[in-house]
């Protein structure tokens, strides 16, 4: 926009946004109003004091389409065709429909009002930002009649101070909802309004606040209230795409750094080194986990910083009792094991070498591993379910998971082949009462007799 277009621009906090479109209304101007505040910006076109048209920056444009086939208005067909017509432009795809008479012209028209309606009402409630106003009118695309300033803004206001009267629900124009998976009855039974309806089909986890609102043409504060008592009918989470990007970020930073000291263990040639490094790098994972989960887990969500004390009650009451279910059933090793300020100690499982000698530590230590590795998977689909559940997150998180479980799991491999030679091995000796005994080397090649010990080389050649 050129300088010398600039008939007047300022601060919001001195004059707002308000007072500056009914000055420019009762003057009859024509030009193009720009509102920025931080990384928003609102351009408003008027033509002899009527708004024209609107623009919104800092929003992404909501998928018209895409909601109106969630609610059963559009055939997906049909949605794909005026997609390809409208390159994901509301203001080409709305005439669009209206000639395809899949939407009457009263429709588009209020569909186009409430779009500048709902924007100017989030606008009002800016405090801080600049305003300037241009005479040449910005060209914009859209069919809308020229709206009268102080209507448009008698409704903006009344939303707007809906907004203002919900403090209790905290919940913004981003907030994205999803349907939780476990719900399995019909939602008919519940009495829910059409709108709650309306609002439950949208919840799909990539539609925020504010394109429902626009899709259903509902005030946000009401669509906020809607999902609010969705979320205490247990029918919907609130999806918090930059807490989800947080808790991805920390969970795959775990499972590197685990990865790195199982790298590093393997340099152990002895059995009973190599099961240490084992159980060192799953009791390591583990502990990260749960600190991690101590810091994203919902019940501990929203409540502001926390004593450590609540912190350590909530892990020790999630987890240890899983722990004591293996002790007791499968693993009695994992009895030695035990939750310290939050954290699994594994100290008595460490120093086992102080105790036992040969066979008897190899088996302890056997033993340890392949509890701890139950007792990690655990840990790790309990914290995913409750932080993320059955989202994209989760499920990108998953298959670093599994990758970093696949390494795990050939370690694991790679000792028992060298156990079942091992046991081949005594079987034969016992077979033929032999007193032969050889200095078996961990990582040797194969004895004279043939019966090879575990080894990579021989690993490779077994399979």
């Amino acid at each position: 926009m050129e300088s010398q277009d600039l008939i007047m621009d300022g601060d919001l906090q001195t004059l707002g946004l308000q007072s500056i479109l009914k000055m420019l209304a009762l003057s009859g101007k024509t030009g193009t109003l720009f509102i920025q505040s931080g990384r928003e910006t609102l351009s408003i076109s008027l033509r002899k004091g009527q708004i024209v048209s609107l623009r919104e920056e800092g929003v992404n444009q909501p998928d018209l389409l895409t909601m109106l086939c969630l609610m059963n208005r559009l055939d997906p067909q049909r949605a794909q065709a005026v997609r390809e017509v409208a390159q994901g432009n509301m203001q080409v795809a709305l005439p669009f429909l209206v000639e395809q008479r899949l939407m009457t012209p009263a429709e588009m028209q209020q569909r186009l009002e409430f779009a500048i309606t709902q924007s100017i009402s989030h606008a009002l409630r800016w405090v801080n930002g600049r305003f300037s106003f241009h005479r040449r009118v910005v060209t914009m695309e859209g069919r809308i009649q020229p709206l009268d300033v102080d209507s448009v803004l008698l409704e903006a206001l009344r939303q707007a101070d809906e907004w203002e009267e919900m403090h209790e629900i905290s919940l913004t124009r981003a907030t994205m909802a999803r349907w939780l998976p476990e719900v399995s009855n019909d939602v008919r039974s519940l009495g829910l309004s059409q709108d709650h309806i309306d609002v439950l089909c949208l919840a799909n986890g990539e539609v925020p606040l504010q394109a429902m609102a626009m899709a259903l043409m509902l005030p946000e504060a009401r669509v906020a209230r809607i999902l609010g008592s969705l979320f205490e009918l247990r029918l919907v989470e609130m999806v918090d795409t930059a807490l989800e990007g947080e808790l991805q970020q920390d969970l795959t930073n775990i499972i590197i750094m685990s990865q790195h000291t199982l790298a590093q263990q393997r340099q152990n040639s002895a059995p009973d080194q190599h099961l240490l490094g084992l159980i060192k790098t799953l009791s390591q994972c583990i502990n990260g986990l749960l600190i991690h989960h101590g810091m994203y887990a919902k019940a501990l969500r929203g409540r502001g910083q926390l004593p450590v004390a609540d912190i350590v009650s909530y892990l020790e009451k999630r987890f240890a009792g899983s722990l004591q279910l293996m002790a007791t059933q499968q693993f009695p090793i994992l009895e030695t094991a035990s939750f310290v300020n939050g954290q699994l100690d594994c100290s008595e499982i460490f120093n086992l070498n102080t105790l036992v000698r040969g066979e008897q530590l190899e088996e302890f230590y056997w033993e340890a591993v392949r509890g701890l590795a139950v007792f990690l998977r655990t840990v790790f689909t309990t914290l995913l379910n409750d932080e993320v559940g059955n989202s994209y997150t989760g499920r990108q998180l998953n298959v670093v998971w599994k990758a970093f479980l696949t390494e795990v799991d050939q370690e694991i491999q790679q000792y028992q082949l060298y156990r079942a030679g091992q046991h081949a091995q005594n079987t034969r000796n016992r077979f033929n009462d032999s007193a032969f005994q050889s200095d078996v080397n961990w990582k040797g090649a194969a004895q004279k007799d043939g019966t090879p010990h575990w080894s990579p080389e021989w690993q490779r050649r077994s399979i």
